[in-house]
């Protein structure tokens, strides 16, 4: 058996959770085991695979790494530095789901390049001390972003934000949304996403050109879906457009 360990701070303890369910899977299929071990300074999460999975497991678990990384810290920073007026709570939820996105795929290869370095992995030391360009990268898109939108402003905004994204396509399927390889996606637990606009956050997180509904959406969710994706929302399996 081959071990690996990611840890991260005790007030972070969610993040070593969410790589937890993300890599269990893959980890059981080659017949290995995770395990959570945590006191009030860091959450470790234990990886034990067998060496034939062993690089494949690897792998994933910096895949997710990134993740936590290029979702979850990059959320709690634009949601500390960017306070627009003129939006409601969810408003500014979408702005910050579209935010981490546009950048998401590149960011993640960044972060992955510097995990590689690493045969234990402790996120929040490698975010203070090895991504020092990432985070100047993403200062630099604060000073972009408006002090003001109205409701116009926001959805021309992440309209633009969601027309460079090409190709890719996600399907929303009794309220989960799935890659096309129909992996569950679940980027929105990293940000907190409760309540309303759950949905249109996963998708915006997921960085898709496309969507595909299927069977029943949220009223609100569909409304936002419908505003940011426009014609390239096609509903199928019993779900239809609201008028």
């Amino acid at each position: 058996m081959e071990e690996i360990t990611v840890t991260e701070s005790a007030a972070n303890r969610g993040n070593v959770v969410y790589l937890c369910s993300a890599l269990g899977g893959a980890v059981a299929d080659f017949g290995g085991r995770t395990e959570i071990v945590s006191d009030d300074v860091r959450a470790s999460l234990k990886i034990f695979v067998p060496e034939e999975g062993a690089d494949f497991v690897r792998g994933e678990t910096e895949d997710k790494i990134a993740d936590v990384i290029a979702v979850r810290y990059k959320y709690e920073f634009f949601r500390r530095r960017v306070r627009p007026e003129g939006v409601d709570g969810l408003e500014r939820e979408l702005l910050y789901a579209a935010l981490i996105s546009a950048d998401l795929f590149e960011d993640k290869r960044y972060i992955v390049r510097k995990l590689r370095a690493f045969r234990e992995y402790a996120v929040d030391g490698i975010w203070n001390f090895r991504l020092g360009a990432l985070r100047r990268k993403w200062t630099d898109i604060v000073g972009y972003i408006p002090l003001y939108f109205d409701g116009k402003k926001l959805k021309d905004f992440i309209t633009y934000l969601v027309g460079e994204k090409k190709g890719k396509k996600v399907v929303v399927e009794n309220g989960l949304v799935y890659d096309k390889h129909f992996n569950r996606l679940r980027r929105a637990a990293l940000v907190d996403a409760e309540g309303e606009g759950v949905i249109v956050r996963e998708v915006l997180l997921s960085g898709c050109g496309s969507v595909e509904l299927s069977g029943a959406v949220p009223p609100v969710d569909e409304k936002y879906l419908r505003e940011y994706f426009g014609s390239s929302v096609s509903f199928t399996g019993g779900a239809q457009p609201r008028s």
